[in-house]
């Protein structure tokens, strides 16, 4: 391949960029080894045909065209979806949003003021949105993003993680509170919800006999909550805190000690419709209602009595 490449890993490296752009499996796709600074996003809207009059005196409104697509999705032709009126026979038409450097036109047909066709060269269209990065030079790169954006707090804990497949939410979208708690953790495939959505309690719970535990040793500093226990732990063991390693610590010895971070709401999603399980807990994890989808539709619905706090 370098041979092919002049010998110049550079323009290899930029090949397969592009080649493997679209693919959630390749290996070295930028699905899963590129990464960015969420700030270095940029949303394009989707593919959309402007029809510009060259005449200033005409003032032509209404035409809107869409693609003709074969079995693998690719542009074969423009279709007329409305004529609109009133533009002039010097009516050029302007590819803008996702896809629109791809694109080339040839002559717009006018026939008695009305748009009838738009030859249609090549170019690639998106029907949704999508995002793209803004590249080093600063400027919006053409194609859109595969890979992982992170939003971080200013102690380097991640706040955000989204992964995106050629500028669609694709794979995991995470969010964590500035201690490391995760706040939910959705999965998507190709922009659509779809698979488990799990959003959990702000705080965590304590094990049921720590109090206990804390009272049977009163040589040692007795504490709110077993959380805030370990987190003065991890104060004394950890330079810097807090940290991500000192919140991660902290987690993980949390949960080694009988703490745990309950689920609040269980989702399931099958082609961004509720299809399976939708699920409520409260905060002693006692489940207060449980639906169950099927392809977008509630078949069954039960509700639980509260339980109280003993």
């Amino acid at each position: 391949m370098l041979v092919k490449f002049g010998g110049k890993p550079d323009k290899l490296k930029s090949w397969w960029h592009e080649f493997s752009h679209n693919s959630d499996l390749l290996p070295w796709c930028p699905y899963k080894i590129r990464e960015v600074d969420a700030s270095k996003i940029h949303i394009k809207e989707a593919t959309q045909v402007l029809f510009l009059d060259q005449n200033l005196f005409w003032k032509g409104q209404g035409a809107t065209v869409g693609p003709e697509r074969d079995k693998k999705g690719r542009v074969v032709r423009l279709i007329v979806t409305a004529s609109g009126s009133g533009y002039s026979p010097t009516t050029k038409a302007e590819v803008v949003g996702t896809g629109s450097e791809t694109f080339k036109l040839g002559r717009v047909t006018v026939d008695n003021g009305k748009i009838t066709g738009v030859d249609f060269i090549e170019g690639k269209w998106y029907d949704t949105p999508r995002v793209h990065a803004i590249g080093a030079d600063g400027r919006v790169e053409d194609l859109p993003f595969s890979g992982t954006t992170k939003l971080k707090f200013d102690n380097e804990q991640v706040h955000e993680t989204k992964q995106y497949l050629s500028g669609e939410l694709h794979g995991k979208w995470e969010r964590f509170k500035q201690n490391g708690i995760q706040v939910f953790n959705k999965e998507f495939t190709h922009g659509e919800k779809h698979g488990a959505h799990i959003y959990y309690f702000d705080d965590p719970i304590d094990p049921e006999d720590y109090k206990i535990q804390s009272d049977a040793h009163l040589k040692k500093k007795i504490y709110a909550s077993l959380w805030l226990e370990v987190h003065e732990e991890a104060r004394r063991k950890f330079s810097q805190y807090p940290t991500p390693e000192a919140n991660q610590w902290a987690i993980k010895e949390y949960e080694e000690r009988g703490g745990e971070f309950r689920v609040h709401l269980l989702e399931h999603y099958k082609n961004n419709r509720r299809d399976g399980l939708f699920e409520g807990f409260d905060y002693l994890g006692n489940p207060t209602f449980r639906d169950d989808y099927k392809e977008g539709l509630r078949v069954s619905h039960k509700t639980f009595d509260k339980v109280k706090k003993s």
